[in-house]
């Protein structure tokens, strides 16, 4: 029997709304989603800074940072506006599916402490800001890459969700254009750098967000947001598209160094990481337990930002 439960009888579950309060700091953050914005901001940050060096004789990232800093503040502040302004508008259209998760009924917009029209003001006031910064301070492809960015993943992506599982891979495209943006701010073009920053994170997101469908599939399914797990309960596909996704990301991992990006130290500690994400994809098709898809979980989280740390330390 299907997971997905009807929509009457989820927002009957929902109607103890919590009584209207005023605007707090805390309901600000589950507005903009602060973690995230930091993530998209390192990886735009990692772009740039490859991007920057590639052109300038692999220069040292602190003659980096003191040469181009205040294009890479740029950025930093644009694409964090922007993504933040993504967010709020992402919850603005959501909103009636976020009243009836767990996890999320309690933010701004389902418990009436924000309405829909102040929230869609401050969604797209960030987002213009942020376009706006990177159209003034760094170069017209980031700031178009940016903008597309937006469009992609709030008019595209968001009403997706509500459709098809294949919203998966479509939203990984705009999860995966940051580094893009922060290299195309540097020299004004996609070069190698950006397209294998881009080919990793976007690779990375799908066993990644798939372990976390299977752990809030629960809620997903009271949603009738038809993710993976909620369409395949047993689990099956969802395993096996963890399995395949971290097996291709090993060898994807490693072309930096092929690319002549990268060098061995890279090389190596991705191999690593790569070993290490598809021994947890494995496990969790092996053996299909909450814990085990919350071990792959983590160790996605480590993967990410080892391999680019590593990418941008050993940069030749």
């Amino acid at each position: 029997m299907s997971r997905l439960v009807t929509k009457s009888t989820a927002v009957e579950g929902a109607m103890a709304t919590p009584h209207v309060r005023s605007l707090r700091l805390a309901d600000l953050n589950q507005l903009t989603k602060p973690r995230i914005t930091v993530m998209v901001a390192i990886t735009a940050s990692i772009g740039f800074i490859m991007a920057w060096r590639s052109g300038h004789d692999a220069m040292p990232i602190a003659a980096v940072l003191s040469a181009a800093w205040p294009t890479l503040l740029a950025v930093i502040v644009g694409t964090s506006l922007s993504c933040m302004g993504s967010s709020t508008l992402n919850q603005v259209l959501e909103r009636d599916t976020d009243a009836l998760m767990p996890r999320t009924m309690k933010r701004p917009l389902p418990t009436g402490v924000l309405t829909p029209t102040s929230a869609a003001v401050i969604g797209l006031a960030l987002v213009l800001v942020g376009v706006a910064t990177l159209v003034v301070f760094t170069t017209g492809i980031a700031a178009a890459i940016n903008a597309f960015t937006v469009a992609s993943y709030v008019l595209v992506y968001t009403p997706m969700k509500r459709r098809s599982n294949f919203a998966t891979i479509v939203g990984a495209v705009p999860g995966a254009l940051p580094p893009v943006i922060g290299a195309t701010a540097a020299t004004g073009f996609v070069g190698i750098e950006a397209v294998l920053l881009f080919a990793i994170l976007f690779l990375w997101q799908l066993p990644h967000f798939l372990a976390i469908a299977w752990l809030y599939r629960d809620d997903y399914a009271m949603a009738n947001i038809p993710v993976l797990p909620v369409i395949e309960p047993d689990g099956r596909s969802t395993f096996r598209q963890i399995t395949v996704g971290c097996m291709a990301l090993l060898p994807l991992g490693l072309m930096p160094t092929m690319f002549g990006v990268s060098g061995l130290t890279y090389f190596f500690g991705a191999l690593l990481c790569g070993a290490a994400f598809m021994a947890s994809g494995l496990l969790v098709a092996l053996r299909p337990t909450r814990a085990n898809a919350r071990t792959a979980f983590f160790v996605s989280l480590i993967y990410l930002p080892t391999v680019f740390a590593l990418m941008l330390i050993d940069q030749t």
